[in-house]
């Protein structure tokens, strides 16, 4: 056992290759293949599910791996960017849910790939009675199962509601199921508790060893499970959600209790070579990476700091930040105002500087067209360009994020913002709308390659688990003073902010909230917001909140004086648009169509409708059953 949580003691996501023999007999003669691995050979020994198991880790968010400069996404998944808080600024890459023209699609691997690993799952789970395990052995390995299967079902559920429920491995003959309707919302969700709830009680406590799957990540995967469900329930009018509010209470509660601390550098989360992983650092799981296996690291060091990283963060989104008095720009007493980006980014929650690269202004004094080093540049004559320098020299670790900033072949870049429109010379870490997202960022290696990133990434974190419990306990009725100060106050003091005090929170605390949401519920879904400002949650939230009407805001950029940009950027003031516009905020696709409430959820694609007549659409899509996918 000893030995076995050595060779774990590490999640270095791995590609394992394990093939599985279909079809089997109960014929004693039968002779299986010594040098093959099939069903009857490979599920024998604890061990053998142990390296099965592996194949599943990969299911995990994290970095992008690839080296095709036109597809690099962001961690976790992409689907922030349909939301309030980012504009991908790239030709042709506006959100279709904003714009109106999100359409069926033939194929979607967010329908396909969950269904793969759900019958990978199946297939382990099928094997565990006739194995040589022990009874505890047995529910170990059952409920990792469950967990990894539970997790694909929520994915399916998210994006499409009720789907076709599988719990066993099928065959050409189990026509009933490839051509069955779906299960119903109420029945996916409860399979998807009751199995997650049986793992929460049978894995071991521990798992498999360091950073492996283990109560504690099954209890994290059920916050954010229950929490979904349970506010979609309410919002969209369904029944029955107090069973997953509540079971949300009771999972945060103990993952609260057994990570009372968050890792003191909010930097650090996302920047560290070593994420520690335990109660110490708040990290429940993270994906760990390495170069000494292939595919092992990612390129998000790289891409980050060139031309083809297309992620700007949004007025609005920016705006969310609170001032250092603790309070929102509508009503505080330090914010500046937006005159330019020096003003706006001044006396601000400090997550801000961490998640959008701040403003300044250098002198590049090395020789053209060569790399140009740290000390190859000079301060300009005006005091504020440096603000910034400064400061992120005050607030940043070795190797983490100061300014100014350099590409991966070391030149420096001479400004922020710097506009793709306007590079001045210099076409790396550019943006066009001005709020460059650069969390990311870091120094652990220059003259990085592709793949050559291996910076960690948190996959279940306390931050994120405080949150959710802040949140059902206010739609349970039950926050107060006492649970902000056990959650949201935490994140705040990491952020050197001001602590939340409820008593204060009045209906005049934001002049800029929706009026509909109660101004408490306002500020915790604010302290979402900010502390997982990229993390790939607020589509979601937006959704299972029914608040899809938030992304009809056009995405504006900072506010500039365009004579300094050689009047080459597209600005728009009031009723004003246009590069004649002398002054404005920076603009990049037009005003959106608005949302449609069919986007809530994903059509079916085409091909499963054309495939199975029994398989309905989500409504308001169109119907292609009985069609040949016309």
């Amino acid at each position: 056992m000893k030995n076995r949580k050595n060779k774990l003691s590490t999640l270095v996501i791995i590609c394992f290759t394990t093939l599985f023999l279909g079809g089997c007999s109960d014929d004693f003669l039968v002779k299986y293949p010594l040098d093959k691995l099939t069903e009857e050979t490979a599920f024998v020994t604890y061990d053998n599910f142990l390296t099965y198991s592996w194949g599943f880790y990969g299911r995990f968010g994290g970095f992008y791996t690839g080296g095709n400069s036109g597809t690099y996404t962001t961690p976790h998944n992409e689907t922030e960017i349909h939301s309030d808080n980012f504009n991908k600024s790239q030709s042709g890459q506006f959100s279709p849910y904003k714009y109106q023209t999100k359409a069926e699609v033939s194929t979607s691997s967010s329908y396909s790939d969950p269904y793969t690993y759900i019958r990978r799952a199946n297939i382990m789970l099928q094997n565990i009675d006739g194995a040589q395990m022990s009874e505890t052995e047995k529910k170990h390995w059952r409920s990792v199962g469950l967990f990894f299967r539970s997790m694909e079902y929520y994915s399916l559920l998210r994006n499409y509601g009720g789907v076709i429920w599988i719990d066993k491995v099928i065959g050409d003959s189990d026509t009933d199921v490839y051509f069955g309707a779906r299960s119903s919302r109420d029945e996916v969700a409860k399979n998807i508790l009751d199995d997650l709830l049986y793992a929460e009680a049978n894995i071991k406590e521990a798992g498999d060893g360091n950073n492996t799957v283990n109560v504690h990540v099954v209890r994290a995967l059920l916050s954010r499970f229950t929490l979904f469900e349970g506010t979609w329930r309410k919002y969209h009018g369904l029944s029955n959600a107090e069973t997953y509010l509540n079971t949300c209470e009771t999972m945060s509660k103990k993952l609260i209790d057994a990570f009372p601390n968050v890792l003191s550098s909010y930097d650090d989360l996302y920047n560290s070579e070593d994420l520690p992983v335990g109660a110490s650092s708040g990290v429940i799981l993270a994906r760990k990476y390495s170069k000494m296996v292939a595919d092992g690291a990612h390129s998000i060091g790289r891409v980050i700091r060139t031309s083809a990283w297309y992620y700007d963060l949004t007025k609005d989104a920016v705006e969310s930040y609170l001032c250092t008095d603790g309070k929102p720009i509508g009503s505080s007493t330090v914010y500046e105002g937006d005159e330019n980006m020096n003003t706006e980014f001044r006396n601000r929650d400090r997550r801000l500087y961490y998640t959008v690269m701040p403003p300044y202004k250098i002198k590049i004094t090395g020789p053209a067209g060569t790399s140009v080093r740290d000390d190859q540049w000079e301060y300009t004559d005006d005091p504020l360009n440096r603000e910034y320098i400064d400061l992120m020299k005050t607030i940043t670790k070795e190797n983490g994020k100061y300014l100014p900033v350099r590409n991966f072949a070391g030149y420096m870049t001479h400004a922020s913002p710097h506009f793709r429109g306007f590079p001045n010379g210099q076409g790396f870490i550019v943006g066009e709308l001005g709020y460059y997202y650069w969390k990311y960022y870091n120094r652990h290696e220059d003259g990085m390659d592709l793949r050559a990133s291996t910076q960690n990434y948190p996959i279940y974190r306390i931050g994120e688990i405080m949150l959710n419990y802040a949140e059902v306990m206010f739609e349970l009725g039950k926050f107060n003073q006492g649970v902000a100060d056990l959650t949201i106050n935490k994140l705040r003091t990491r952020a050197a902010m001001p602590a939340m005090k409820v008593s204060e929170i009045t209906a005049d605390f934001d002049p800029a909230r929706d009026q509909t949401i109660d101004p408490v519920l306002w500020e915790i879904r604010r302290e979402r917001r900010v502390e997982l400002m990229g993390d790939g949650f607020r589509f979601d939230d937006l959704k299972r909140w029914k608040k899809g009407n938030y992304v009809d805001k056009r995405a504006l950029g900072v506010r500039v004086k365009n004579a300094d940009y050689g009047n080459k950027l597209t600005l728009v003031n009031g009723s004003k648009e246009g590069k004649d516009v002398a002054e404005g905020n920076v603009v990049y696709f037009g005003e959106p169509a608005g949302w449609l409430d069919k986007y809530y959820l994903e059509p079916i694609p085409i091909k499963e409708q054309v495939l199975n007549p029994n398989l309905e659409q989500n409504p308001g899509w169109k119907d292609y059953r009985g069609t040949n996918g016309e």
